[in-house]
């Protein structure tokens, strides 16, 4: 082989491979290092302890029930009757007082109130619209004003309580008067029956279209013509006072000996003997009346 051929051999060989040293991969890149940084130490926030419940002298306080007005008291916020978590206790929630208690305008807020653990010689019973933690806020029979000094104020007042000062209670029934058809609507949780009245509150003097309940059976009202009177929480709306004895315009529902039918009563309800035997010592305290 000559020595040209030879150079011109060793020329291709040469350049073979460094075309395919050309196509090899990259070489791949060290990765960065990993920087273990110390632990971030974030102080946590403490939670904020309850506020302090304001002290209440119950002997400066008004009584929360019919004989007494409480200004200041909260409405009910359209709030209703609260379903019972446990329902054997009755599917709608009441609270049995059983001591004095101090009502609240708001959970933790100012007492207004001393609610009584027995009204008018009966147990305490009282609706319960809302529950947070270990408050209840129950409606109460008592006025915040009378009827000429703010209607608005009259009836459908509610109070915040503590539960420990509570039984759980509740009823099944619920009552419903229908004042163009002047009849009642008993639902005791299992039957239905609806039954005529006799006569309801005349056009000046309606039987007041709120929500009211069942303060108690026992209590022989002033002012009425039949020892047995079913008591209501609610107050006429436009007479301030028709019963001189006790200061109130309380409604109820009762028997009458007046054969007149109607809407003729100064806003409670009269029915007859049966009718009130369908209630009278049944009717659980709590139940709560609409009226429409």
């Amino acid at each position: 082989m000559s020595t040209r051929v030879r150079a011109g051999l060793v020329a291709v060989v040469a350049g073979a491979a460094a075309a395919l040293g050309g196509c090899a991969p990259p070489p791949v890149a060290a990765p960065d290092p990993v920087l273990v940084r110390a632990p971030v130490d974030v102080p946590k926030v403490a939670v904020a302890p309850p506020p302090a419940l304001v002290p209440a002298d119950l002997s400066t306080l008004p009584v929360a029930e019919p004989r007494h007005l409480v200004p200041g008291l909260p409405g009910t916020d359209g709030l209703e009757q609260r379903r019972n978590d446990d329902p054997a206790l009755g599917t709608w929630q009441t609270a049995t007082l059983v001591r004095d208690t101090a009502g609240y305008d708001a959970v933790f807020g100012t007492p207004v109130a001393t609610v009584p653990a027995v009204t008018l010689d009966v147990p305490t019973v009282l609706p319960v619209l809302d529950q947070r933690g270990g408050w209840l806020r129950v409606l109460v029979a008592t006025r915040s004003a009378l009827p000429s000094q703010d209607v608005a104020q009259v009836n459908g007042r509610s109070v915040w309580i503590r539960a420990q000062d509570t039984t759980p209670s509740g009823t099944d029934w619920r009552l419903h008067l229908d004042l163009a058809a002047l009849s009642l609507t008993v639902d005791d949780g299992t039957t239905t029956t609806t039954v005529p009245v006799k006569a309801v509150g005349a056009p000046g003097t309606p039987t007041p279209a709120v929500p009211q309940f069942v303060v108690g059976s026992q209590w022989e009202q002033p002012g009425t013509y039949t020892p047995r009177v079913i008591l209501l929480s609610s107050q006429s709306e436009t007479i301030d006072v028709y019963d001189r004895a006790t200061g109130t315009s309380a409604t109820a529902i009762h028997t009458s000996p007046f054969a007149r039918t109607g809407p003729i009563s100064n806003g409670c309800i009269r029915v007859s003997d049966e009718v009130l035997d369908l209630l009278w010592g049944k009717v659980p305290a709590g139940t709560l009346l609409t009226v429409a």
